[in-house]
């Protein structure tokens, strides 16, 4: 009997969650702690929902293997040359992390705008003071590195703000809630007048490092950088240098080079940074959502029908 193994941890997939898996797909899927414990019976697995982070060798012995379904959006931690070489399809839960991840956005930028940052440390020190930057976001620009789905959610919010949005796009085309939607090759120019610059690119060999020094000297003082993309989007040191010499307003961060962040990192430190511990895509409803997707994606399976959301291999999304 072909079979279907789930990886996940508990800690991110319960058990409850797991049995739904099962009760919605009405497929009886084999819970692993790794998979490796699928040793004695590797040649039956025909599909694996596998942790975050593992090994082209982890795949190998699965010699019949013809499908990996991420339980993230974000697939730079897979294997894509081993899945491209062996005509492995690897699905995604683009979507399920929309409406958190974009909830998360807002109200980083709303805590710029109403700065909240110091606030909060005058309501330790207790200091009645009137000293603070306040902006609205009315008639604010905001640019949107990365206008997929998350983007485009993310612009219809900033909307109900009165805010301009503008969109970068590897392919443009005209999208609703965005008053413009250029090229990536349009960036560093698009960041000259942008008061908020959220990345949400996905991570490959070109994105890698996309904001830099030059993307820096590009912002205006005002500006504030929010990432929930991916960590090496952004070049840490390049980030740092800009908010210690105040040549832009603030970060608001999610997302790191290295996760858990190093201790003796400056970013914990920095009174213009906000930092969450890579969280702005968890909520009370992310993983009803991922669970429905992947037993829809189950069910295509078994009938031999295409799958939702497919990653290109080629393109790393």
């Amino acid at each position: 009997m072909k079979m279907i193994i789930n990886c996940m941890p508990r800690s991110v997939l319960s058990q409850e969650e797991a049995d739904l898996l099962r009760e919605l797909s009405s497929e009886e899927i084999v819970d692993l702690e790794k998979m490796s414990d699928a040793e004695g019976f590797y040649e039956k697995v025909e599909a694996v929902i596998p942790p975050f982070r593992y090994k082209a060798e982890d795949l190998a012995p699965m010699r019949n293997l013809k499908w990996v379904q991420s339980f993230s959006a974000g697939v730079n931690t897979h294997p894509l040359s081993y899945l491209k070489e062996k005509d492995i399809v690897l699905t995604n839960t683009r979507g399920v992390h929309g409406p958190q991840m974009t909830d998360h956005i807002m109200g980083m930028i709303l805590a710029f705008s109403r700065d909240f940052l110091p606030a909060i440390r005058h309501q330790k020190e207790r200091p009645w003071s009137y000293e603070y930057h306040l902006t609205e976001l009315r008639g604010k620009e905001l640019l949107i590195v990365g206008a997929g789905s998350i983007g485009q959610l993310l612009a219809k919010k900033a909307k109900a703000f009165d805010m301009t949005v503008v969109g970068l796009k590897r392919t443009p085309e005209e999208l609703q809630y965005f008053d413009q939607v250029l090229p990536l090759e349009h960036m560093l120019s698009a960041m000259e007048t942008a008061d908020y610059i959220v990345i949400l690119a996905p991570l490959t060999k070109d994105t890698r490092g996309m904001v830099g020094e030059e993307a820096f000297q590009s912002m205006k003082k005002e500006a504030v950088l929010i990432n929930l993309g991916r960590g090496p989007l952004v070049e840490e040191e390049a980030l740092i240098r800009a908010l210690k010499e105040g040549r832009i307003r603030g970060a608001g961060l999610d997302v790191f080079h290295k996760e858990p962040l190093p201790e003796e990192s400056p970013l914990w430190d920095l009174e213009n940074v906000l930092l969450t511990p890579h969280l702005g895509g968890f909520s009370d409803g992310t993983n009803r959502r991922a669970v429905e997707l992947m037993a829809e994606n189950i069910k295509r399976f078994r009938q031999g029908e295409k799958l939702l959301n497919v990653v290109d291999l080629h393109l790393g999304y």
